[in-house]
């Protein structure tokens, strides 16, 4: 919320400042020459219904219109530019949501960096939860001016991707270290693809579990892990084995379930395991069964957990907003990590408004993907969420910039549109 703005303007300026980020201060005053006017239309994607199970693009969301004429006093209206697809989104669309739930008919949530085109801050590029949409009226007292490029502010500096691994790594319990063997899970995504280097840049062994001959190739010769496996091939365990014939020391999990497991049955003495998240579990098993407390459910528990006793090793979970002061010195350290090209930020982007929940559903494939593939007819949306979780790297994102035509902020007619675009970078 506030606290978290606050720390972000005084990490950004300070990282600015170590960085020698100049033009950020001019993104804050900065007015573009040509101003969109009202009224604008807006597209935005709403939950129609509760997921069952697997998120499913065409069934669970809508894509509406609305014609916003007026900005109310002290409010800001931003055009979207870039939107983070993020793991968190999928909980909130669940009604018993750690995050806050989505209703029914309100917009799907998404981070996301844009301009203020009308109202209060006319001109400046902002950041903040700006929701799956082109445009949005926002409170400006929600939103933290971006100090940095579009990339840093969605991915190094970005709370649910690099700032969210900065404090898995190095605070939420003793870091991994030179001469130590580190595993992340889910790789490939946006975290554990950060996660990933930190524990390189700390001196670690680091093996990356991801989904995907391709894509564990692609790991690691882009530097990002020292070795990989592929979770989709069977025998984790085994392959974990070659790889890390001491043991694991250091676990960064993002995804809990099976793999959980099979690295807790290889955990070293004096372990240290960080639970990140757990998309496993997030389609479906994450909020089944719950009472209105919370309690219960059907999430896949750890049945090695006893392996924590017997090597005296630690498990820590952590909400990275619980870190609020590790967060003012982590964002210019990231700044400057990505400057000297010490962790590079990952992207893969999809093009267009109506990329996002393709995107989305692209994050969390399934153990039955393979079956599916038999079973499922083909279609252009079928199609893309595959090979986006065949050839994703890092951060996703879905760029919105070509929507925004002069005098309305509209796209193209549907019928005169391709399947969906992607961009890699």
């Amino acid at each position: 919320g506030m606290s978290f703005l606050v720390v972000y303007d005084v990490g950004c300026l300070g990282g600015w400042w170590c960085c020698s980020f100049v033009r950020g201060f001019f993104f804050w005053c900065w007015q573009e020459e040509a101003m969109e006017v009202l009224p604008v239309t807006s597209q935005k994607w709403v939950l129609r219904s509760r997921p069952s199970g697997a998120f499913d693009p065409e069934r669970d969301v809508a894509l509406e219109r609305e014609t916003i004429a007026e900005v109310g006093a002290g409010l800001s209206l931003v055009q979207v530019e870039l939107l983070s697809v993020d793991a968190f989104i999928r909980t909130t669309l669940d009604a018993e949501a750690f995050h806050t739930p989505v209703a029914i008919g309100g917009v799907v949530p998404a981070l996301g960096v844009g301009r203020i085109i009308a109202g209060k801050g006319r001109g400046r590029r902002v950041f903040g939860m700006l929701g799956a949409r082109t445009h949005a009226v926002l409170d400006p007292s929600s939103l933290a001016p971006v100090l940095c490029s579009s990339t840093q502010a969605l991915g190094l500096c970005c709370p649910s991707t690099g700032l969210t691994a900065y404090v898995g790594v190095y605070k939420v319990c003793r870091p991994p270290r030179r001469g130590e063997t580190a595993v992340v899970s889910a790789a490939g995504g946006a975290v554990g693809c950060v996660a990933a280097q930190l524990c390189r840049r700390a001196g670690a062994f680091v093996v990356g579990i991801a989904g995907g001959e391709g894509r564990c190739r692609e790991l690691v010769a882009r530097g990002v892990v020292d070795a990989a496996v592929d979770y989709r091939s069977g025998d984790v365990g085994s392959k974990l084995d070659a790889l890390c014939p001491k043991g694991v020391d250091f676990f960064y999990d993002n995804v809990g379930g099976e793999i959980l497991d099979v690295v807790l049955d290889r955990i070293t003495r004096k372990a240290r395991v960080v639970i990140c998240g757990g998309a496993s579990q997030y389609s479906g098993n994450l909020n089944a069964n719950r009472d209105g407390d919370g309690r219960g459910g059907s999430v896949r528990g750890p049945r090695s957990y006893l392996k924590l006793a017997e090597k005296s090793a630690s498990m820590h979970g952590f909400v990275v907003f619980d870190f609020l002061l590790a967060l003012a010195a982590a964002i210019p350290t990231m700044l400057y990590y990505g400057l000297v090209g010490a962790v590079t930020m990952h992207e893969h982007r999809e093009v267009g408004i109506q990329a996002f929940p393709i995107a989305l559903a692209a994050l969390f494939p399934t153990e039955e993907e393979e079956e599916e593939k038999k079973t499922e007819e083909a279609s252009p949306t079928t199609d893309r969420v595959r090979a986006i979780r065949a050839t994703r790297i890092g951060k996703l994102i879905v760029d919105l910039s070509v929507d925004q035509l002069p005098g309305g902020g509209e796209e193209k007619d549907k019928d005169d549109e391709g399947p969906p675009s992607v961009k890699e970078e």
